[in-house]
């Protein structure tokens, strides 16, 4: 009998082990917190869908853990509902952000949460609302020649607005160095484009409407840029001198347009253009597409040809206007005509 007593206490002692055991076991996977929630598209958005759209699909969109200074500790892919849910190890303060494809608008777009004995954030739903798409286009630069630097460039600082068929703003961005512009959050539907600048003169050939589906649109290439300006002043002794002919010249640009007249510089072939200084001693030559060119100056009085330095400047028109700093001078030389 007292063998089968010790047995009987052999066994219970084993039962409780494993009962500990497995109540640790399962304290451990309760350490283990997670956070997760759902990816969904704004109420706006449901109802600019139509019934040939094909059905939202959230399996592309990347859901990240982060410490606070940025870095990734860990990602999960939604699944096509929408829910995520990324297990976490450690506790402590951090932030969920999610990343989607390039165009596309979040609220919010990152959350900062507390992982505690709690959960995360005690266990709260996470959620991020998919809130718009993406206009984008460019405002094409004129281009002279090989010489242009940014053959595909565009003017910067162009005011691009986007406008309901009523005609009522919906958002304005100005074009970026490259002459790109690209509006964000923008729910489906019908728009009108508009570009605007102060010292530019902006073409529009084709159609300015947009029909904006359910995804991101690229404009085609509507908006133009004829050219730029070259500008500059000459003096004598600090004071402006009207009269000065400058004469443009390029290796690779044809043509410009140049409603004064080409002209030539004396000994010099037919220049592109000319331009002479005004009353205040500055001259500008206008529409010059972006290109690499020359600048000659001449200045003849009645009797005497004076010399003017420097004698010629190479001038870049990139996708903006073109400012000589340099004064042009004026001294007069001892010809007589």
């Amino acid at each position: 009998m007292a063998l089968k007593g010790y047995k009987f206490l052999s066994c219970c002692c084993l039962f409780f082990i494993v009962l500990t055991i497995h109540a640790v076991t399962l304290a451990s996977a309760d350490a283990i917190q997670g956070c997760g929630g759902f990816v969904e598209a704004s109420s706006s958005l449901i109802k600019s869908r139509k019934p040939t759209d094909s059905k939202l699909d959230y399996s592309h969109i990347t859901v990240e853990l982060r410490t606070l200074d940025g870095l990734v500790k860990d990602r999960t892919q939604c699944a096509p509902n929408g829910y995520y849910f990324i297990p976490v190890y450690d506790k402590g303060s951090f932030v969920i952000k999610i990343k989607g494809p390039e165009g596309w608008s979040w609220d919010p777009d990152q959350v900062p949460v507390l992982v505690d004995h709690t959960g995360c954030n005690g266990n709260e739903d996470i959620n991020f609302r998919f809130t718009g798409f993406s206009i984008s286009g460019k405002v094409v630069g004129a281009v002279g020649g090989e010489s242009c630097s940014s053959t595909n460039g565009g003017p910067s600082n162009v005011n691009v607005e986007l406008l309901n068929p009523s005609g009522d703003l919906v958002s304005s961005v100005l074009t970026s160095v490259a002459g790109s512009y690209s509006f964000t959050n923008i729910i489906p539907g019908r728009y009108i484009l508009h570009a605007s600048h102060d010292d530019l003169n902006i073409k529009v050939e084709g159609s300015t409407e947009v029909e904006l589906g359910f995804g991101n649109g690229e404009v085609d290439d509507i908006f133009f840029v004829s050219g730029y300006d070259i500008s500059g002043s000459v003096v004598a002794q600090e004071n402006p001198i009207l009269g000065v002919h400058f004469y443009l010249y390029s290796n690779d640009v044809k043509e410009v347009h140049c409603p004064q007249g080409s002209g030539n510089a004396s000994g010099h072939s037919t220049a592109l253009c000319h331009a002479i200084s005004d009353a205040d001693g500055t001259f500008k030559f206008k529409s010059i597409p972006c290109g690499a060119y020359e600048l000659i100056p001449y200045y003849k009085g009645e009797n005497t040809i004076f010399d003017v330095s420097p004698p010629s400047v190479a001038v870049t028109v990139k996708h903006d206007h073109a400012t000589i700093s340099e004064k042009f001078q004026v001294h007069q030389q001892d010809i007589n005509l």
